[in-house]
């Protein structure tokens, strides 16, 4: 175990574990954000000791899907592509894809081949990127965790519109990853108070949900709220009113159904809920009622599939976009029942 005044990082059957201590220095909401990206990098110094599954049915009756690497989308020819990527979006009319670089402070956009499109970055007016996402009208959404603002570019990248959530909530909010529903929802995970703030299309808060003990990423999960959080209970869901429904997934060591670090989640077409656990360096999947169907991704000594997964997100073929910020790079695979 390797312990601070602050932070530990324990082995346990699972993988390795990372708690800040309620007590401690950092137990304001908004540093243990900031602490958990760097114990990350830390904890990297012992990867190699613990051996992971690859598509691993949870039982005999749930089938794994065929899932096949198909590109690796990372730097080349010394140019930089990404700085600790934090959050993935694509756009569903053309398949781009939308990755915050937060270390280099940018909006990185690619292809769906990989290629660069364009950056976004302190000349276009961001601040601490930390989440994205894009509508149906090609509109990207930008959250800084260090101004509480959420920012609108054009299809373009043009800035359009700013909106201060703190003065729009009346409290200091701290927004980290952003989605949008079909329907023009926008979900943001307050990492200052660990709620979900839910905005309308044209910006104006809805209500507020859930209370959790560390969040890392809300929105929609089949017409329901469905909220992550890297500590207690990892998954909540509420009704679009913000009523709780269920829980589960646990963080500690008993079983392979707990989590470490979980921290992004994508719902596929057939409601499979896919989560990114950064600390045991896989993907676990889940149906909505909160059974467990599969894991992805393995490690061992000098290999792995995954180094510290954080987000994710799906094509319209069936695509798997996975980044890691790790490696500085995002795998893409297809899902064998997800092609059509």
């Amino acid at each position: 175990m390797i312990t601070t005044t602050s932070i530990s990082l324990n082995r346990g059957e699972t993988g390795y574990r990372f708690s800040v201590s309620p007590n401690s220095p950092f137990a304001n909401k908004m540093e243990r954000t900031f602490t958990a990206q760097f114990a990350l990098a830390l904890s990297g110094l012992i990867v190699g000791m613990t051996l992971f599954s690859v598509e691993k049915a949870i039982s005999d009756e749930t089938k794994a899907p065929e899932i096949k690497k198909i590109a690796v989308f990372q730097d080349q020819g010394g140019e930089r592509l990404l700085r600790s990527p934090l959050s993935i979006a694509i756009d569903k009319n053309n398949g781009d894809l939308i990755v915050t670089s937060f270390e280099a402070a940018e909006i990185v956009i690619l292809d769906k081949s990989g290629a660069l499109i364009r950056r976004l970055g302190k000349e276009s007016g961001l601040i601490s990127p930390y989440g994205a996402a894009i509508n149906e009208k090609g509109q990207i959404y930008v959250s800084e965790a260090h101004t509480g603002f959420l920012k609108v570019f054009s299809p373009g990248g043009i800035l359009v519109d700013k909106i201060d959530l703190s003065m729009m909530t009346g409290k200091t909010v701290s927004p980290g990853r952003v989605t949008i529903s079909k329907e023009g929802l926008v979900y943001i995970s307050n990492l200052n108070d660990n709620d979900i703030l839910v905005l309308n299309d044209k910006g104006d808060l809805v209500k507020s949900v859930g209370q959790f003990e560390y969040l890392q990423k809300a929105g929609d999960a089949g017409g329901k709220i469905l909220g992550l959080s890297a500590m207690g209970s990892a998954v909540k869901i509420f009704d679009d009113q913000g009523n709780l429904l269920r829980t589960f997934g646990e963080h500690g060591d008993e079983s392979h159904k707990n989590f470490s670090f979980p921290t992004g989640f994508a719902v596929d077409s057939k409601n499979r809920l896919w989560i990114a656990d950064a600390f045991q360096h896989r993907l676990k999947v889940f149906s909505l009622e909160g059974k467990p169907l599969f894991n992805f991704g393995y490690m061992k000594e000098k290999q792995w599939t995954f180094f510290f997964p954080v987000d994710l997100c799906f094509g319209e073929k069936g695509e798997l976009f996975v980044v890691e910020k790790g490696a500085n790079r995002i795998q893409v695979f297809q899902v064998s029942d997800l092609r059509e």
